[in-house]
Order: structure tokens, then sequence, then C-alpha cells
């Protein structure tokens, strides 16, 4: 009874070692709060609502698509394969091409010289 009774005041007893420590723990789950908060964030971003809300935000029909939204669509089809290889071989030549053009094919362009030279065209 007697050694108990040192256990019970030893550990009432409050040390400076005793508040960092409560400090430290205070500092702790602040961030796993924190993280927490961060994680229900991105939980939120996922799943099959979201995924819902993702897909109800989009436009219903073809006709609402605009732009590189209708591109990317139309390019999904099968049958419009032919057409986005052509476009993309086209587009990689034309760029090859663009990018081999050296000073000497610039002075003897009329094009070039009367749109891009400085000092000429319009």
């Amino acid at each position: 009874s007697a050694s108990t009774t040192k256990t019970t005041t030893k550990h009432n007893k409050t040390t400076m070692s005793d508040l960092a420590a409560a400090e430290k723990i205070k500092q702790i789950d602040a961030s796993f709060k924190a993280q927490m908060d961060h994680s229900k964030k991105v939980w939120a971003t996922r799943g099959r609502e979201a995924q819902m809300a993702v897909h109800n935000a989009r436009p219903k029909t073809w006709r609402n698509l605009k732009g590189i939204q209708l591109m990317v669509h139309e390019c999904g089809h099968v049958g419009n394969r032919p057409f986005v290889w052509g476009l993309a071989t086209v587009s990689i030549g034309c760029f090859l091409w663009q990018s081999t053009f050296d000073d000497k094919m610039k002075a003897d362009s009329d094009y070039w010289q009367a749109f891009h030279a400085k000092g000429g065209g319009h």
C-alpha cells in the first residue's frame, strides 16, 4: 500500500518534460486533423458520386461540344481514324518542314520576305 502511494504521488506531479510532451501531443493532433481535412477533400473528388458529378457537368450530346472537346470526340470514332491519321501525318510533316527552314530559304521565299521579314510586306 505504501508503494502505491509513492507511485500515485509521483504521477500527479507535473514536470517541464510533461508539459513539453503535452504540447507536442497537441501539435501532433493538430497535424493529424489538418491531414484528415485534406484527405476528406481528396476523397470527395473520388468515388462514384464524384464521378457522376463530373459526368453530369459535361455536355450531354456531341452538339454541345466545342473546339478541342469536339475534335477529341470525333477522333474517338472508328470511321474518323483515317482522317485522324492523315491530319497527324500532315501536321508532323509541316512541323518538320518548317523546322528545317533556314536563312537561305527565307531569303529566297517571296512569301517570307513579304509577310515575315523585318521591313517587308504591308
